[in-house]
């Protein structure tokens, strides 16, 4: 059963001791929610939201993902026949055949991708153009309603709840020390339980706003 935004909102309301939203409304906590997906989408995990999709192939090897993509998780296959596209090494390939990318096209048998540019990959051999491709990839989420559920795995719903936290007590850092602890607190226990720091990490610090 997929996690209902307003009992993400409850839960993080209740921590910050206004359930009847005196000093924070609603839909700021929901801004922040939203916030927060996007941030945990962009983290090192890949199973936060991740989508099946074709892309048309363009002629060459250069191929993007679609406009919402973040990074490239796998290429599946050519739809038009089902052929899987297995993924290649760029090096091995580069000193066994230098001039791959030369090759008279065809339908697509490998796939080659850079994490350092990852909106692209390259297909083996190179394509005409107009082909679709089955690909997989973490995608960034759009927003949530209230009414509605989060977009990102479930398993992320406790990260959102100290993510919300966390902003509604940066808030208030300026005039409570105390308010700046409770900030830093679930801003460590949001970055541990997304993977993108260490708990104990003394070198985290949330923003204030």
């Amino acid at each position: 059963m997929a996690t209902t935004v307003r009992s993400i909102l409850n839960r993080a309301a209740s921590l910050l001791n206004d359930e009847e939203h005196v000093r924070w409304e609603e839909a700021e906590l929901l801004e922040w929610l939203n916030d927060g997906q996007r941030v945990i989408a962009r983290g090192p995990a890949t199973d936060v939201y991740v989508l099946r999709d074709d892309v048309t192939a363009v002629a060459g090897t250069v191929q993007s993902l679609p406009a919402n993509a973040i990074r490239l998780v796998d290429v599946v296959k050519n739809v038009s026949d089902g052929s899987a596209i297995h993924q290649a090494d760029y090096a091995l390939v580069d000193m066994l055949r230098s001039t791959w990318r030369a090759a008279t096209a065809g339908v697509a048998e490998n796939f080659f991708y850079d994490e350092n540019n990852p909106l692209e990959f390259e297909v083996y051999p190179p394509q005409v153009g107009g082909e679709a491709i089955e690909v997989v990839y973490n995608a960034q989420p759009g927003d949530a309603t209230i009414t509605g559920e989060i977009a990102i795995s479930d398993m992320y719903a406790d990260s959102l709840i100290d993510y919300v936290a966390y902003r509604g007590f940066s808030k208030d850092t300026e005039d409570s020390a105390a308010d700046l602890g409770r900030a830093t607190a679930f801003f460590r226990a949001f970055l541990f339980g997304t993977g993108q720091k260490d708990a104990t990490d003394d070198s985290v610090e949330p923003r204030r706003s």
